[in-house]
């Protein structure tokens, strides 16, 4: 009895959860998103807070109106990344001072941030927290583990990213300003990063727990909500390609990204997915689906992209069922050597998994 009724009380949990975070989809930030873009920072950190928010009454416009000036106006500083460079934080652990040292050093810190406008991860984390704090917002800066490359599944990494939560009626909500504001361009072959593109990203902004920790994980074991997934079931999550995915997917097998089993086992795909799809097709480290569009030069420095009628013709499709938004389709495992798989929805990558093939 007593485990059915936590099981029915998590449902209803979630069953709130969902609901407050429909409000917050639902909630028109239209003027809100309108007004900040003729905020500018005029050396003085107080006056910004004040003209950003004092026209809104309500904490979650106040919230939209800081994470959307901080999208719209720090972009990411990728020559810092590039250089190997770390923040030169106070050599202080252990002193009776240390704290206020960390304070003046942040201080400091979110002042260059502002006047450069550029930022890495944590300090637009920071700037986001300290900018919550100014308005009495209950605002966490989170440092953690984020996974943004296929070859990361299955493989331990260190801390390398920040993110926030904010508390909101009871309930903490989870975004990512740095994620939201835009991202970089990256050389294949020594990834170094080319250059920072700002393109806004919606789904970055108050997600609970479980959307967000398919590619958030917190250091701090505070933040790992139930139903909770360890740090290890986190590395062995599916790599999603794309914020399209992200926001589309919902409950989907295989959960965890990293699949065993022996030649000749089949693998059962069942996903819910909120868009349409017409193709199923599947990649891997055995056969991949030519590109469909290809580039022709049509002039002197003029080039055009055309579809390639020889890769049309060389496309393999996947045979699925669908019932509403729930696909369903089986794969067959006929190589030992096969390494991973990759889906693709219309042509476009979506979901990567890694295989292992036992004896």
């Amino acid at each position: 009895m007593k485990s059915r009724a936590a099981l029915l009380l998590l449902l209803l949990s979630l069953q709130i959860c969902s609901a407050a975070q429909q409000e917050f989809i639902s909630h028109d930030f239209s003027r809100v998103d309108s007004f900040v873009t003729s905020i500018k920072y005029q050396d003085d950190f107080s006056k910004l807070i004040n003209d950003l928010t004092q026209p809104f009454p309500d904490d979650i416009d106040k919230i939209r109106a800081i994470f959307r000036w901080i999208t719209n106006n720090i972009s990411f500083d990728y020559r810092f990344v590039n250089q190997g460079r770390e923040l030169n934080k106070p050599d202080c652990f252990g002193e009776n001072d240390c704290p206020e040292q960390m304070m003046q050093w942040e201080n400091n810190y979110l002042r260059k941030i502002l006047r450069t406008q550029k930022a890495i991860a944590e300090g637009y984390s920071k700037l986001f927290k300290k900018m919550c704090d100014f308005c009495y917002i209950q605002c966490e800066a989170i440092p953690g583990y984020a996974r943004t490359k296929p070859y990361q599944v299955g493989n331990n990494m260190g801390v390398n990213h920040w993110w926030d939560a904010v508390l909101i009626d009871r309930t903490w909500y989870y975004l990512d300003p740095t994620w939201a504001a835009g991202y970089c361009t990256e050389d294949e072959e020594t990834g170094m990063l080319l250059r920072y593109v700002k393109d806004y990203k919606e789904y970055y902004w108050l997600q609970t727990f479980e959307p967000f920790s398919r590619n958030h994980y917190p250091q701090n074991g505070k933040w790992v909500e139930k139903p909770s997934i360890t740090k290890e079931q986190f590395f062995n999550r599916p790599h999603y390609f794309s914020v399209e995915t992200l926001a589309n997917i919902r409950e989907h097998t295989p959960l965890t990204g990293v699949i065993k089993l022996k030649k000749g086992d089949s693998i059962h795909f069942d996903f819910d997915y909120e868009k349409d799809i017409g193709l199923i097709q599947v990649n891997s480290n055995i056969f991949r689906n030519p590109p469909l569009w290809t580039t022709i030069n049509t002039g002197r420095r003029k080039t055009k992209l055309v579809r390639d009628t020889w890769a049309e013709k060389k496309q393999q499709y996947i045979l699925f069922t669908r019932n509403g938004n729930n696909y369903q389709f089986d794969f067959v495992v006929k190589d030992n050597s096969l390494y991973y798989l990759e889906l693709v929805f219309d042509y476009k990558p979506a979901i990567r998994y890694r295989v292992r093939v036992e004896n």
